[in-house]
């Protein structure tokens, strides 16, 4: 399988300091303005959603590139 590209790790390093934000910020917000978990819980499932929708666009975007670019059949799937 020499045509696969080589493997890339995630960046742990920048996938912790986001996550390290990401709870600071949640711990200062929710004590400044006495957020209940309820409160907490629909502002991450609104960033879920948020996530979910980029991916959609960025797969849309790359299958209209496909086309654009005179590809006459489209990958069996996401991942090919």
């Amino acid at each position: 399988m020499a045509d696969e590209p080589d493997r890339k790790d995630p960046r742990w390093d920048v996938i912790n300091e986001l996550y390290d934000y990401i709870d600071n910020g949640i711990v200062d917000i929710s004590e400044k303005n006495k957020m209940n978990f309820i409160e907490i819980s629909l502002a991450l499932q609104m960033v879920n959603k948020k996530i979910e929708y980029e991916q959609f666009k960025a797969m849309f975007e790359f299958n209209v590139e496909g086309l654009k670019e005179g590809q006459e059949k489209q990958p069996d799937g996401m991942y090919r």
